[in-house]
């Protein structure tokens, strides 16, 4: 499929993937290649993806690297892929943040938090604000820790009930923005 083929709408949401991406802080070209990837749902040649995504060279490379790297596309006979069920591909998201951002948070806060309650002459709105962040910290982390634990079957059963009990709250009770 190429760019002159994809319907518009497919084309914008693979950018729209990409400029999400970005704001979380991901490579837009590398968002969009897997945008590209998932909705294709087979296997695809680079030349494919170059035609498809008018990308080339060093950028596509690129992408095709981070998303290698971050265990999101794989290549098999010269054809890259992903997999087509996207809460697999966000539990792999997740645990590849996770070790690249969470763990060294965590130990950065640890070490901080340490530093600083050891040191008498630091100033206490310094310590307990580190303290909170710490603490905030590290509950995030032992609920993903025990969300982890469940098998992904019962996972997404658990935010499909949730999904499906907000969206029923806000019809019975009206949309309202949190204050």
């Amino acid at each position: 499929m190429t760019k002159a083929t994809m319907p518009r709408s497919t084309d914008r949401l693979i950018d729209f993937l990409g400029d999400v991406g970005q704001r979380w802080g991901l490579p837009a070209v590398a968002c969009r290649v897997h945008g590209y990837l998932y909705l294709i749902a087979r296997p695809v040649p680079e030349a494919e993806l170059e035609k498809g995504l008018g990308l080339s060279g060093k950028p596509l490379a690129e992408a095709l690297a981070w998303l290698a790297d971050y265990q999101l596309a794989t290549c098999a006979d010269r054809s890259w892929r992903t997999d087509t069920d996207p809460w697999v591909l966000m539990l792999r998201a997740l645990q590849e943040r996770r070790q690249r951002e969470v763990e060294p948070a965590l130990e950065l806060l640890r070490d901080c938090h340490r530093d600083i309650a050891s040191d008498s002459g630091q100033d206490r709105v310094l310590r307990l604000q580190v303290g909170k962040l710490l603490a905030l910290v590290e509950d995030l982390a032992a609920i993903d820790m025990q969300t982890r634990r469940l098998p992904p079957r019962a996972l997404r059963q658990l935010v499909g009930i949730g999904g499906r009990a907000a969206r029923l709250f806000d019809r019975t009770r009206g949309r309202k923005d949190r204050e």
